[in-house]
């Protein structure tokens, strides 16, 4: 019921703020701005360029050719700004008359730093970079579409920002992807991911296989636990940006839901006084896994015949098993506009096969964006509507019941014309072929956008926006296969969910100068309300027992649940920046939060913010440093809890016999718990070389967050299981760096340089007072590679973590000798850190050519140091006799030896492998078809690249894979159940006309 009072309020506000009154007088004294942009050093038109004017909501881009028009501008003077990325921003006073047009045309020089790049992302509205404390990088989604086709929109994010990891860590088509923003900053029981919003409205970013209790009564998990990434609904034709905040420094006008970053989307928009513009994308290629599995040996070994001679060589997966499979993808927008309506309309199918077959997917989208602009009441009026459809083929449910995972463990010895691979663990390949699994969703995101403009400095806007998904996974595991924790009975399931995502927010902005006749007390005040409404239901039913024919009955066992959750967030907030001077600005914030994932009420939580931005003048600065900024922001936010987390810590279960029962869950028993809030602090540099050609940006911050939740066992003499308490401090520490340079820029060679480096780290400073005093062994490896034990360092521990440790490190036996009298390996007597799960250092190197006026090159290289993992693919591939590891140790006859015994006892013991690798991430060669060929074809913006995707990589992992998870980004265990990431190969056009 609250809700709708903030609506209604919003609403009156909005129609009967200040200024209102005489609007219509206003609005009738308008002119107008045009004007064209070009590239100053090979004079060509610059398209996609934001051309704004400050302190206004009025905006546009350039055309084709370089012409941009601003209509409906009320009389007086401004200030123009022009900018894009790679290019300096430039400004120019414009004086507007009523009934006349002003001409501004812009020459932009090549640059490495985007300070004048105007920011529109958050809470508070369009702002200038230079203005910013926190670091705000912004992407450009249309630039980076010109040097490389894109999949999908987390292949958007990898390796171009720093502090954003966006990995494959599955490598079946529509897999989920590890999306981080600086780092892991909790024990797990809130999400990591990111908020994500497009167009201002909340969107559902889940990346999750199964719901609910069931999970665990079927037979194993779909996808090998990696789930379906709803961010891949997504399509990135349609994006013309994106903005991140990376933490509560930058998101803290987010409040209880931002300690983990927002990513702000930006879908394309119509432009004023524009003829119908088409654009055309066209992609047709394939996807192949790389020929690097541990199983060459094979086609050397399999069953033997009485006399020993080999009668059916076992397959090779990588000759059988991978495949090419088929990329179609068609992209049709079409923008314009007049001077009052504009429009953006889009339409994509995509079609993908896995290499790995069954696996595909199909993907539907439809985007209408319509900007109306009432010109007598100063009113714009937006409203965006998108449809996507997504029907995904499963590789066979994944996990142990996965073609691949049953392939990479067979052994080759067991080969046979019924089973040529040897064999498997979750089944036969031919079993887990003959699995149907799918994955269908609808998605429907829909808002409306309202901005009033009474006054020059005065703005306000309402945004009521909605995100709709129905999705629904089944499963057959056909009545006569033998599949691992079922047998050959059979299995159906089905799982149906419902998410709705409401979002209404209402925010005003009144700019100022010399407030009270100080001309220091210059700036912008920043306030407003937001309302965040989640609802989702789900169902699962699984039936077992069944035969091909038999109605369900009788001797078929059925199971069912379903569930539903739904909270709300309403947060208010204000912030005001000061531009003490024309180089100088402060800002100060605050939000206030209510949510209702409580079973008590604690009240408004409050989140402050402060930021100070400063640029040194020219005159302070050696020559060959044109530019220097310092800022420092800090700020605090919140992780928002699950739902339900203070009911009565008992769930429905399955005993004995499939017989149900209760049993204690890992929820919260206490109703104090509050969430999880994380202060952080940031200080940067921004730096301009060489009159602004080469741009550096370095950027420290130190994230703390308190009250992180830790699950603690309750003592048997209490009933045992365990519950959930703020209870602890991790402290979350990073440096980020990116440098842009333009090389060489000349008319016939131009040569563009981007690299981006990040080292996170993090480690619990504080495990509160449940904690205990405890020791820790230190162990040091020896020239001969076993580890021996040095000392015990004593910590206070909990629940098996220490104080000191990071999250995510792995603990691991090491090997502490070998008897060669038995061959056998010993293990050491205690687990130990073997390293970290996650890489400490992030980076990559960006390098685009362009020659002449017609070719482009560009390549990325993507590289990640300094993390482990616990490699049970290695380990599993040696003990069922599967990979070369154990098999070139096999003699003639295919009987191990004294060395392929030594090997096979090795494997006993965990083994601790690098995940150390740097990937050749993307290359691509664009033609551009020469405009007067263009022209007379009727095509006048043509482009024919061939790219490929993630090509190579070097490691030394002993893996397919070093950024292989399971269950969600899990990286401490089972890698093998996943697939690898494939490489692309693909040939696309994009033509405009």
């Amino acid at each position: 019921m609250f809700h709708r009072y903030c609506i209604r309020g919003a609403l009156a506000a909005l129609f009967f703020a200040p200024g209102v009154t005489g609007a219509t007088g206003i609005a009738a004294q308008t002119g107008a701005v045009t004007g064209t942009v070009t590239d100053a050093g090979t004079s060509q038109p610059l398209a996609e360029v934001s051309v704004s004017l400050a302190g206004t909501e009025t905006s546009g881009l350039t055309n084709l050719g370089g012409r941009y028009r601003l209509d409906g501008v009320p009389a007086g003077t401004y200030t123009l700004r022009v900018a894009i990325p790679g290019y300096r921003s430039r400004e120019k006073e414009v004086t507007v008359s009523a009934g006349d047009t002003r001409v501004a045309d812009f020459q932009l020089e090549v640059s490495g730093l985007h300070l004048g790049q105007v920011v529109r992302g958050g809470m508070t509205g369009p702002v200038e970079r230079r203005s910013r404390g926190a670091t705000s990088p912004a992407l450009d989604a249309v630039r980076v579409a010109e040097f490389h086709p894109v999949e999908s929109f987390s292949q958007l994010l990898e390796g171009r920002i720093p502090g954003v990891r966006s990995v494959g860590t599955n490598g079946a088509v529509g897999a989920e992807r590890e999306l981080v923003i600086r780092g892991i900053d909790s024990f797990g029981h809130t999400r990591q991911r990111p908020l994500v919003y497009v167009d201002g409205i909340r969107v559902d970013n889940m990346e999750q296989a199964e719901w609910f209790l069931l999970t665990d009564i079927m037979c194993c998990r779909f996808y090998g636990g990696a789930g379906e990434d709803r961010l891949s609904d997504l399509n990135p034709g349609e994006i013309d940006r994106v903005e991140v905040l990376k933490g509560p420094a930058a998101a803290t006008l987010y409040g209880v839901e931002g300690s983990a970053g927002v990513i702000e989307v930006f879908t394309k928009q119509g432009r004023g006084n524009t003829p119908a513009t088409f654009t055309l994308n066209a992609g047709l290629g394939f996807h192949r896994l790389r020929p690097n599995l541990p199983t060459t040996l094979r086609p050397n070994i399999g069953r033997l015949d009485g006399n020993g001679q080999l009668v059916f060589p076992a397959w090779d997966p990588n000759e059988t098993l991978i495949e090419n499979g088929l990329i179609n993808s068609y992209d049709l927008t079409v923008f314009g506009g007049g001077e009052d309506l504009t429009y953006f309309v889009s339409g994509g199918l995509t079609r993908e096969e896995g290499s790995i077959k069954p696996n595909d997917q199909n993907r539907a989208n439809v985007r209408v964006n319509l900007r109306w602009k009432v010109a007598e009441r100063n009113l714009i009026l937006g409203v965006t509507t998108a449809h996507a459809r997504n029907r995904i083929v499963l590789e066979s449910g994944g996990g142990w019941l996965g073609v691949y995972t049953n392939a990479m463990l067979s052994d080759p010895r067991q080969a046979s014309e019924d089973e040529p691979y040897g064999g498997g663990l979750g089944g036969s390949v031919a079993a887990t072929q003959a699995i149907e699994a799918f994955s269908h969703t609808d998605r429907w995101t829909a808002g409306i956008r309202i901005e009033h403009n009474p006054r020059p400095n005065f703005t306000h806007r309402l945004t009521v926006g909605v995100d709709l998904v129905g999705e629904e996974k089944s499963r057959r595991l056909p009545w006569g296969h033998r599949y691992a924790h079922l047998g050959s009975e059979g299995e159906k399931s089905l799982t149906h969910r419902r998410s709705r995502k409401t979002t209404v927010g209402y925010r005003m902005t009144y700019g100022y100068a010399d407030l009270f006749g100080l001309a220091f007390l210059s700036g912008s005040l920043v306030a407003g309300a937001q309302l965040d409404r989640d609802s989702v239901g789900a169902s699962m039913s699984v039936v077992r027992g069944y035969r091909p024919g038999w109605y369900v009955g009788g001797e078929v066992t059925t199971f069912a649940d379903a569930g539903f959750s739904e909270q709300a967030n309403l947060g208010t907030f204000v912030q005001n920046r000061f531009d003490l001077t024309p180089n100088l600005s402060l800002t100060a914030a605050v939000r206030f939060d209510a949510n209702s994932s409580f079973e008590f009420d604690p009240g408004w939580m409050s989140y402050p913010k402060a930021a100070l931005s400063y640029d040194l003048p020219r005159s302070f600065l050696p020559a060959a440093i044109s530019t220097l900024r310092v800022r420092a922001a800090g700020g605090k936010a919140g992780k928002l809890l699950p739902p339900f987390y203070g009911l009565p810590p008992w769930e429905r279960t399955v005993v004995l016999g499939n017989k149900p029962g209760m049993r204690y869950t890992r929820r919260f028993v206490y109703t104090d718990i509050g969430p999880e809030n994380k202060r952080e602090v940031e200080a940067g540099l921004d730096v301009g070389l060489l009159d602004d050609r080469i741009g550096v940006e370095l950027t420290y911050y130190d994230a703390r967050t308190a009250n992180a939740l830790l699950l603690l066992p309750i003592p048997a003499s209490r009933g045992g299981g365990a519950f959930s308490d703020n209870c602890c401090e991790i402290v979350n520490r990073g440096f980020e760096a990116s440098l842009a340079a333009s090389l060489v820029d000349l008319p016939s060679f131009r040569w563009k340089l981007d690299l981006a480096y990040e080292w996170n780290s993090n480690r619990i400073t504080n495990l509160g007072p449940y904690a205990a005093d405890d020791s820790i062994p230190r162990y040091r490896r020896k020239e001969d590679g076993t580890w021996e034990l040095v000392r015990w360092d004593r910590a206070r521990s909990l629940d098996g973590w220490f104080e000191g440790q990071s999250v995510g490190d792995i603990l691991s036996f090491g090997i502490a000798g070998y008897d060669p009298a038995t061959n056998t390996h010993r293990a050491t007597d205690f687990r130990f850190n073997r390293g970290k799960a996650r890489p400490i250092h992030m980076g990559s190197v960006f390098n685009s050519f362009r020659l002449g006026g017609s070719l482009r090159l560009s390549f990325q290289l993507r590289g990640e140091m300094g993390a482990v993992m616990r490699n049970s693919g290695r380990t599993h591939g040696v003990r069922v006799h599967a990979h070369d590891e154990y098999l070139r140790h096999l003699d003639d006859n295919g009987e191990p030896t004294y060395k392929a015994d030594s090997v096979f006892d090795f494997h006993r013991i965990e083994v601790v492998d690098k995940r150390d690798h740097i990937r050749l991430q993307e290359v691509a060669l664009s033609y551009f078809v020469p405009q007067g060929i263009g022209n007379r074809l009727g095509l006048p913006g043509t482009t024919v690249t061939l790219s490929a995707y993630n090509l190579h990589w070097w490691d030394d992992c002993n893996c397919p894979d070093p950024s292989l998870t399971y269950l969600h980004g899990d990286l401490e265990g089972l890698p093998f159940m996943a697939l690898p990431q494939p490489r692309r190969f693909l040939l696309s056009v994009r033509t405009r006309f």
